[in-house]
């Protein structure tokens, strides 16, 4: 009998961790009394192509959609040819491709069929009734060439689509291409689809609740006359001889609201279930190669997004709205997770930690004493103090919102942060031996060119901190405020990134709704890299200096600071500080004003207030910056040298993608 719930995680989803969705969902149907499984088929084709190939795709292809390309293949019959792809998508993104890669992007491509046989031979697809797909991480062709297998074979089985693939028009508009879906979520989805699943398992009629969208809710769904890139709102009616497989919905009918589904109380959601995620590793002979992580949340939403939302992002699209866990129950969650997986390593899923934890989470996790050590998102306007407490807590890598190091453009594009508490947390977290991620972008629509004179003077200090993941021009994504009034903000000729084409057979209209990445130009028509190519130029030496090059600072016990410099920009090797010039690098490590540096002279009896004491404190910071010890941003000045002895940390290998 068919009663059971299978959800399956496809390629391209990270090897390293359980998929939290679906383990979630799982957990939520259980507590209803729904057997449920997750299949882990990332892995079978992990173990087919090799790690390394496997996780080459997932990340360095994940922007132009090359594994969505590689099972696309194997659903539309006319798809542009592999030159055009190469040409046209690839290589601009990447000039540093070369033949040898794109001959084993191919080769990759030849264990698609293969994987699709075997996962359809593998699993007794017969044994249930509702079938889920994650459409996350370049998912959503993986899943949909095997759920049309499914469907094929076993028309009674509910094929059901959801997370962030789906949200909002695109989940509609998939529903819409792919006649093999049933119903698509379009939100959070821990409240909606247990309801769903309970109705369909037990024969009754499906009545669906507010964020999702069946078959039925399509005839209801209202054409509008909003623009083509409307963020809610979209036009139903399909273009003729596009190539899609659309199933039009009949006109005449009242409108429906598909807006997306938010849980308000996270504390009410259940532990998440990561048996089949360890069992399927166990038996992976990928294991030695895959330590494994827990994947955690502690919030939803953002609460910084909430004031003042950054005008770039596109995350959380119609769940905006933050929504964090109580500190207890947080905790609580942790430490059974440890207990029960053994595994001390852990990544948060959350857009940004709460402000609110360093007072309640934290300590709460430090005195639980249950050795976690843990990746985090976060905010930069932090104290030492605060990055010494996150490090107490077990926080060994942070994925901090820099950006870059111009207050201006910050200020621009709303991020709540200044190029100084960029700077800060850029050292204090080097500092402490925690692992930094962060990108730099540049081509902010407005921004002044001549910010980007000071950066390529600045960015050659800094190349004995963390250097840049990522370099890049901003882009353009659904849900962002850019992508809300692109014309507003000085963006025009908005389309989906060049790689959708290659990927769907659809009309313009149809992929400007399935997209979640979009191209656009510049209303005053610049060209960004006439004044940001030197930025990259350093951004890049900064990345292959990685590791090579140090700025330390040794406070000796008889007042003399050492400070050692093997920058490429040293103008020695040594230096040593004594008086006055030691304590003013010292009182740098956070950054001051000339004023406050006067106030703080005169307070510790370097000098009686007056000119001539004035004057020494200008001369010390004018020669600590000709030696490119300290700079000055913002008419503050910032001591660069990392102390010693600094922290070590076991660096946790990656953060969330």
């Amino acid at each position: 009998m068919m009663s059971r719930v299978l959800l399956v995680n496809m390629p391209f989803s990270n090897l390293r961790w359980p998929n939290l969705g679906l383990s979630l969902l799982k957990a939520a149907l259980l507590r209803r009394g729904i057997a449920c499984d997750v299949a882990y088929l990332n892995f079978d084709f992990a173990e087919r192509v090799g790690l390394d190939a496997y996780t080459w795709i997932a990340d360095a292809f994940a922007f132009v959609l090359g594994g969505e390309r590689l099972f696309a293949k194997h659903y539309f019959a006319h798809l542009p040819d592999d030159q055009r792809y190469w040409q046209e998508v690839l290589l601009p993104a990447d000039a540093g491709l070369t033949d040898q890669d794109r001959r084993d992007f191919d080769s990759i491509g030849r264990h698609v069929e293969p994987f699709l046989n075997q996962a359809t031979q593998s699993i007794h697809w017969s044994s249930y009734r509702i079938v889920g797909f994650a459409s996350s991480f370049q998912q959503t062709m993986p899943s949909m060439c095997l759920a049309r297998r499914i469907k094929q074979s076993l028309p009674q089985v509910c094929i059901v689509f959801g997370g962030a693939a789906c949200e909002g028009p695109m989940g509609v508009e998939l529903l819409r291409r792919f006649p093999v879906v049933d119903y698509v979520f379009l939100g959070e989805a821990d409240e909606t689809f247990p309801c769903v699943a309970e109705q369909i398992l037990s024969g009754q009629p499906v009545r669906v609740p507010a964020g999702v969208v069946g078959r039925e809710q399509l005839t209801e769904l209202q054409a509008t006359p909003q623009r083509l890139f409307a963020p809610l709102t979209l036009p139903l009616t399909a273009s003729a001889n596009d190539g899609s497989e659309a199933v039009e919905p009949p006109g005449g009918s009242a409108a429906w609201s598909a807006e997306a589904s938010r849980v308000e109380d996270l504390d009410r959601l259940p532990y998440p279930d990561f048996d089949d995620y360890f069992s399927r590793w166990r038996q992976s002979p990928l294991r030695r190669d895959i330590e494994p992580l827990l994947f955690f949340e502690t919030s939803r939403g953002c609460w910084w997004g909430e004031k003042h939302h950054c005008l770039f992002c596109g995350l959380n699209g119609a769940t905006l709205r933050y929504r964090s866990k109580s500190p207890d129950r947080a905790v609580e969650e942790l430490a059974w997770l440890v207990r029960r997986y053994g595994v001390r390593r852990a990544c948060a899923a959350d857009n940004i930690l709460d402000h609110r934890y360093f007072r309640t989470f934290l300590p709460g996790l430090r005195q639980a004493r249950i050795g976690l050590e843990f990746v985090y998102e976060m905010k930069t306007n932090l104290t030492r103090r605060q990055v010494t407490e996150l490090l107490e807590a077990g926080l060994r890598a942070a994925q901090l919102g820099i950006e870059t190091f111009s207050t201006p453009i910050l200020r621009q594009i709303r991020k709540g942060a200044t190029a100084i508490h960029n700077l800060q947390a850029l050292k204090w977290f080097s500092e402490a031996g925690i692992e930094v991620k962060w990108n730099l972008l540049y081509g902010f629509p407005g921004e002044d060119p001549a910010e980007y004179a000071r950066l390529a003077e600045l960015l050659p200090l800094l190349v004995h901190l963390h250097p840049p993941l990522a370099v890049g021009r901003v882009r353009l994504d659904r849900f962002s405020p850019y992508f809300d009034d692109p014309e507003a903000w000085g963006m025009v000729r908005v389309r989906p990134h060049r790689a959708f084409p290659f990927v769907y057979p659809f009309s313009p209209e149809a992929l400007a709704r399935l997209a979640y990445y979009f191209e656009f130009d510049y209303a005053d028509g610049r060209n960004v890299l006439d004044y940001a190519a030197p930025v990259v130029a350093a951004a890049e030496s900064w990345q292959r200096l990685q590791g090579t090059v140090a700025l330390r600072q040794f406070d000796r016990e008889d007042g003399v600071l050492i400070l050692t410099d093997t920058r490429p920009c040293a103008t020695a090797l040594q230096h040593r500080l004594t008086g006055l010039d030691r304590a003013i690098y010292l009182w740098c490590d956070a950054a001051k004003t000339i004023e406050q540096l006067q106030g703080l002279a005169a307070s510790s009896g370097w000098a009686s207030p007056g000119p001539a004491h004035d004057a020494s404190v200008q001369r010390t910071l004018e020669r600590l910056l000709a030696d490119r010890l300290m700079v000055c941003v913002d008419q503050r000045y910032f001591s660069l040298a990392v102390r010693e002895p600094r922290t070590v940390c076991r660096p946790l290998a990656e953060s969330r993608r």
